[in-house]
């Protein structure tokens, strides 16, 4: 029973798909409400993993100080490509182990998500990207991936980019090639969504590297509820505090590298974030200097990760143990007169993130 309710928590679309068929849809959905009450509350209005349901306790991020923190003030322990998680059916070459659900548990606080369009191929069980709407091709995927990558995705769904897809395309949550692996956006939308709704302190940062219009993204939170969390920050002015945006009950914070802009809390990734170097193949190359978005962009991105792809768990914890980690952490807070910042790092669970920036934000109290 354990391990169906820890399945069907994260909303594993696979999984549903397959009780679907051997139930029936209306006995599908008596056996997932069964399985919501056996990990839900205790009785006592507390989750199962000991977060309180529905009461507000006078904290932010689970520290009353922080409350009046400013938004680049925080050390906010985040993940790259968060949807990519090995724990999952379908995926290859992925970068963290567990998916969005347990990252939010764990602590991660800011989920860096690559939106793409896909058709499901039922004949492989696999999502075919759907290259031409992104303005792409096989030659250009090519020159993104190491040939045993390419190599692997041909081999599970069929040679990437010939041929002409069959079906409607729908917005997935993939890297680079949904082929693989892919999660359906408005699913693990809705798992951002019920953590929002169960945890009322605690604030989320979603960064979108969007192939997908704007449009597509809109509707996805429309549908699934999360507009109403959604904040629209005003670059002309600070940025808020936790405890502002957890009164006002926004406490969604939504950045898209390439297409961001309208509406109007679909922010333009690189005038709110500048951020550090991306393509580090070693400990020693990790920079802290500015490589994307504005001088006085207002909060400061540390991407920490190495290498490029495909990602190593070996390095990966190298240079997320604790000592290494805070180092570089607030080296780069002092080179770029920061206070606080978003730090995304692959395997988050073999790194020591959630647990340095519980520290450092206790030190800025």
């Amino acid at each position: 029973m354990g391990a169906w309710v820890d399945i069907l928590n994260r909303g594993t679309w696979r999984v549903r798909h397959v009780v679907a068929a051997l139930l029936g849809p209306a006995a599908a959905g008596l056996v997932v409400l069964l399985l919501a009450g056996c990990s839900g509350t205790n009785g006592q209005g507390t989750s199962a993993n000991g977060h309180a349901a529905s009461a507000a306790s006078p904290s932010c991020e689970g520290a009353k100080a922080l409350c009046g923190k400013r938004l680049n003030e925080v050390i906010f322990p985040g993940t790259h490509n968060s949807f990519a998680a090995s724990a999952e059916p379908g995926w290859h070459f992925a970068n963290q182990r567990y998916g969005i659900a347990r990252q939010l548990d764990d602590g991660i606080r800011a989920l860096l998500l690559d939106i793409h369009f896909g058709v499901y191929d039922p004949a492989t069980g696999t999502v075919r990207t759907d290259l031409r709407a992104e303005g792409s091709d096989r030659n250009k995927v090519a020159a993104q991936l190491p040939p045993r990558a390419l190599r692997v995705a041909d081999r599970v769904a069929g040679r990437v980019g010939v041929g002409t897809l069959q079906g409607t395309p729908e917005p997935y949550l993939c890297h680079t090639l949904c082929e693989l692996g892919a999660e359906p956006l408005n699913q693990e939308l809705e798992v951002i969504r019920d953590f929002l709704e169960h945890h009322p302190n605690q604030v989320v940062i979603v960064i979108v590297e969007d192939y997908v219009p704007p449009v597509t993204i809109e509707r996805a939170f429309e549908q699934t509820g999360l507009t109403r969390y959604a904040t629209t920050l005003d670059r002309r002015a600070p940025p808020p505090t936790l405890g502002e945006l957890i009164a006002r009950g926004q406490r969604l914070v939504v950045f898209a590298e390439a297409k961001g802009g309208s509406p109007a809390w679909y922010m333009p990734a690189f005038s709110f974030i500048q951020d550090t170097p991306l393509g580090a193949t070693r400990p020693g190359q990790l920079s802290c200097a500015r490589y994307r978005g504005e001088a006085d962009s207002p909060l400061l991105l540390i991407n920490h990760w190495i290498p490029p792809f495909p990602p190593s768990t070996t390095l990966n914890a190298a240079i997320g143990r604790a000592p290494f980690l805070r180092a570089r952490i607030e080296r780069c807070l002092k080179k770029r007169d920061f206070r606080g910042a978003i730090v995304a790092v692959d395997f988050y669970q073999r790194t020591s993130v959630v647990a340095v920036a519980k520290e450092l934000n206790s030190r800025n109290h």
